[in-house]
């Protein structure tokens, strides 16, 4: 941990939120979660799910997400129905300032998905403890289940780029003040980052965890849109650990979008994206500017998923999860109020 000390309202409002945790943790026992399934129906036409790489079902994604509302310690709510197939967001009946984690927004990533599945008995414990938290554990379940980046177009190009299920121009400020976009490039991407700024009220994003991989890199790194930008501590805590792992990071250079790394990280990116969304102070909605969810740290992982098995990528990112508590005191730190 940086030498820097936590400032003082942050650190009032970190120590209030885990003596509330640690009371519960004397009170209340874990909820154990198990899951089984493997298809869904599209309108007659089965939808099985792509397993060339061994990825789990995307029925046994919804089975653990329904076993975790009957811990009691959740809401799950459905953003939106994709062809028979939802959309769906967990959220700790517990609310106050939020780690989040959104995995899937890339139909053609499936580690980060995985990995939340893998966990839910971890993000339990934390929910149980009365940590607050909001997950949305498949962002892009029809993407998932073809192996498509986007609902729309299985691959990126400049002819046919498609439309992801995280794109928010429609309600982020250009130089003038004003939406970059007149609307959501999809309904996918409208329902989703409506229910950002909903959530967002209740539970205030102090560390966000939006988990992705790339089958083109060689290296991996970090994108940071909060406040501190590369000089984010959770930022660097995850690099450190990635690094721990001997993991492929990329520390400096550029990446292939020309955007530099410093440290392992990329700050200062304007890329219409669900993080940049979480991040803003100031977001434009129903004809006005408004308060935006001024996330703390929100950090998007990128890692490498070239010539590497599915499962040693799932392990990455569940050792990530798994320093949510850890990120969530850094974050406190790092997001300093702007």
């Amino acid at each position: 941990m940086s030498a820097t000390a936590i400032e003082p309202a942050a650190g009032l409002e970190y120590d209030a939120l885990m003596i509330r945790v640690r009371l519960a943790s004397l009170l209340v026992a874990v909820v154990p979660v198990c899951a089984i399934g493997n298809s869904q129906s599209d309108g007659g036409m089965e939808l099985t799910t792509y397993q060339a790489d061994g990825r789990v079902p995307i029925g046994e994604i919804y089975r653990a997400t329904a076993d975790l509302a009957k811990g009691g310690f959740w809401n799950v709510e459905t953003v939106y129905v994709d062809r028979t197939l939802p959309i769906q967001v967990l959220s700790t009946k517990q609310k106050g300032p939020a780690i989040w984690i959104l995995a899937g927004i890339h139909g053609e990533e499936p580690a980060p998905a995985n990995a939340v599945y893998e966990n839910t008995g971890r993000l339990n414990d934390l929910a149980a403890r009365n940590l607050p938290l909001v997950v949305f554990p498949l962002c892009n379940p029809i993407g998932y289940v073809r192996n498509w980046r986007y609902p729309d177009v299985e691959e990126y190009s400049e002819s046919n780029p498609g439309h992801s299920v995280g794109d928010s121009d429609h309600l982020l400020l250009d130089k003038d003040g004003k939406p970059r976009t007149t609307g959501p490039s999809s309904a996918q991407a409208g329902a989703l980052t409506r229910k950002v700024l909903e959530l967002a009220r209740d539970y205030p994003p102090v560390l966000c965890l939006d988990l992705h991989e790339d089958s083109l890199l060689e290296k991996g790194y970090l994108y940071s849109q909060g406040p501190r930008g590369a000089e984010d501590e959770a930022a660097r805590s995850i690099i450190r650990k990635m690094t721990e792992l001997t993991y492929p990071i990329m520390l400096s250079g550029k990446t292939r979008f020309g955007e530099a790394i410093v440290g392992g990280v990329v700050s200062g990116v304007n890329d219409g994206s669900i993080d940049e969304l979480i991040a803003s102070e100031r977001v434009f909605v129903d004809g006005a500017v408004q308060q935006g969810p001024s996330g703390k740290s929100v950090i998007v992982v990128e890692t490498s998923a070239m010539k590497m098995p599915l499962k040693e990528r799932v392990r990455v990112h569940s050792t990530i999860i798994g320093m949510a508590e850890e990120l969530l005191r850094l974050a406190f730190q790092s997001g300093a109020p702007r």
